[in-house]
């Protein structure tokens, strides 16, 4: 799929269409604030198979539903079998290292870790996509580091398995957004999360029988919201790439995250952010937007 027309975007159709990508994307990474809380919720009663193993059945069931009734058939074509399972498989470590790390790290202190992402991403591509590595990348990637050594102080309190968990899960999650943007939008992306769901739940079913717990309604319906808010938000995350002017239009809004994370942190289980979190946050935010413009003003050049 070729990038749009950036010369249109001042037309009313094309600030129409970027306010809807826009929506879209905060829309869904809202959704993805309410499945982490919703984790940490379930975490509490289940093990980390039975939350992942429901969750991925949820999910599986919508995306094969949307698939046959928008593109049919072609939706359960996969072309290249060996990446989209090598992103699955990355996907696995990804959902079993945050399941089982967010019961024990404020929701605040898990999106400040996982915004590294970026800052992996832009290392992996220097690598794997021979993407070139500027000074100024470098020197906020270094930037980036040092403020979680900040935040964490090792030796002290916050810095514990659970933190360095997250930052494995997100250089995982970054590993597999390389993966991604090596497929192209040429792969079904029904395919694409099916499989990760798949691989997911081979992996929890030989630990769920010695720990299954009989879910209330109540329960229930926790995983059912929480498996079709996950698969709603990967489609809008889709939707709002592929329809803003750039991606560099909608990538700011992931940091979005960290306002619904710190209410939902806050009014769920009274989860209240340090200074030392708050303002690493905001630097690794800031830094993470700089990596965002300085990639839409090379490519604009």
């Amino acid at each position: 799929m070729s990038a749009p027309d950036l010369s249109a975007a001042g037309t009313p159709d094309r600030r129409k269409q970027t306010l809807i990508a826009i929506l879209a994307t905060c829309v869904a990474y809202g959704y993805f604030n309410i499945g982490d809380a919703a984790v940490k919720v379930l975490a509490g009663k289940f093990h980390f198979s039975q939350i992942i193993v429901f969750n991925c059945m949820v999910i599986i069931a919508f995306m094969c539903t949307y698939g046959a009734v928008t593109q049919g058939r072609a939706a359960f074509v996969i072309r290249q079998p060996k990446w989209v399972f090598l992103r699955a498989a990355m996907s696995v470590v990804v959902g079993v290292i945050n399941t089982l790390s967010l019961p024990h790290i404020q929701l605040t202190t898990f999106y400040t870790l996982v915004f590294t992402s970026p800052f992996w991403v832009a290392i992996l591509s220097a690598f794997f996509l021979r993407e070139k590595l500027e000074r100024e990348k470098i020197a906020v990637i270094l930037l980036c580091f040092a403020v979680i050594v900040y935040i964490f102080r090792p030796g002290g309190g916050m810095f514990d398995m659970w933190a360095i968990l997250v930052l494995c899960g997100a250089f995982f999650y970054s590993c597999s957004m390389i993966v991604m943007r090596h497929l192209g939008p040429g792969e079904s992306r029904t395919m694409i999360i099916c499989s990760g769901s798949v691989f997911s739940i081979l992996a929890c079913l030989p630990f769920l029988p010695f720990h299954y717990i009989t879910p209330s309604l109540y329960d229930l319906g926790v995983f059912f919201m929480m498996g079709v808010l996950g698969a709603i938000g990967v489609m809008c995350i889709a939707f709002g790439f592929q329809t803003a002017p750039s991606a560099a239009t909608v990538a700011p809004y992931h940091y979005t995250q960290i306002f619904w994370g710190a209410l939902l942190g806050y009014y769920l289980f009274g989860e209240v952010p340090d200074q030392r979190t708050i303002m690493g946050a905001a630097v690794i935010i800031g830094a993470g937007l700089f990596l965002i413009w300085r990639e839409a003003r090379r490519k604009s050049l």
